[in-house]
This record gives structure tokens, sequence and C-alpha cells, in this order.
């Protein structure tokens, strides 16, 4: 009697810590404590260093942006990235995305010094009055 009693008590222990009273479990906390990391964009030297259109347009044509972007004084027609002569960059905008990169477009802020980076984005500026 005892054995069964025992038996039994063994299975109703377990047959309720399976059902779990019905309520959803999540392995993440409710609430979340700390702070996010920076974003990882950086500021460029570059921004602070006069660009020199001439150099800039060597640039360009060594690091293949003519593949991605359509200017007409670099008689470059890519398609994947935004057409230059229509939108238009300013500096700033030509900076950011050359040293950061945005959507398709790879970061060169690790690959060209901040003069490199500032002599093409005056390249594209100037050539397309932005």
């Amino acid at each position: 009697m005892r054995r069964s009693a025992l038996i039994a008590l063994l299975v109703l222990t377990f047959g309720l810590a399976g059902c779990g009273g019905g309520e959803e479990v999540s392995p993440t906390p409710e609430e979340v404590e700390g702070t996010l990391p920076a974003a990882t964009t950086q500021e460029s030297p570059a921004s602070t260093v006069e660009g020199d259109a001439a150099a800039g347009e060597a640039i360009y044509a060594e690091n293949g942006c003519g593949g991605c972007h359509a200017l007409e004084a670099a008689g470059s027609s890519g398609d994947i990235g935004p057409n230059l002569d229509e939108s238009q960059p300013d500096l700033e905008l030509a900076i950011d995305r050359v040293t950061n990169g945005a959507g398709a477009m790879p970061a060169f802020g690790d690959q060209l010094e901040p003069q490199q980076i500032a002599d093409v984005a005056a390249y594209v500026v100037e050539s397309t009055s932005g």
C-alpha cells in the first residue's frame, strides 16, 4: 500500500511539474539593465581635411567606385549604388558614406587615408555640384 501511494505521489508530482500552470516562459528578462554599445559609425578625420578634387578623380577610378555609381564626369555608369549625378550628395554626406558605408556600399574608412577620403568626396561634390 505504501509503495502504491509513493508511486501515485511521484506521478502526481511529475505530472504537475510538466504542466507549468499554462503560462508562457521566456528565456529573456522582462527588463534589461545596462547600455547598448555606441553606434559603429565613426567621425571621419577627413571632415577636417580640405579635399583636392583632381586627386579624388584618380581615387574614384582606382577604387572601382564607377562599378557601382554613375558619375558623368568619370564616365561611369554603375547602377548598384545611387546615381551620383542625380543624388548630388553634399560634402558631409559624401565623406560619411565613403568612411562608414551604407546599405550595400562598404566602408572605406579603414582602407583609405583621411586625405584620400576628402579628395574623392571633393571630386564627387565638385562633379555633381552637390
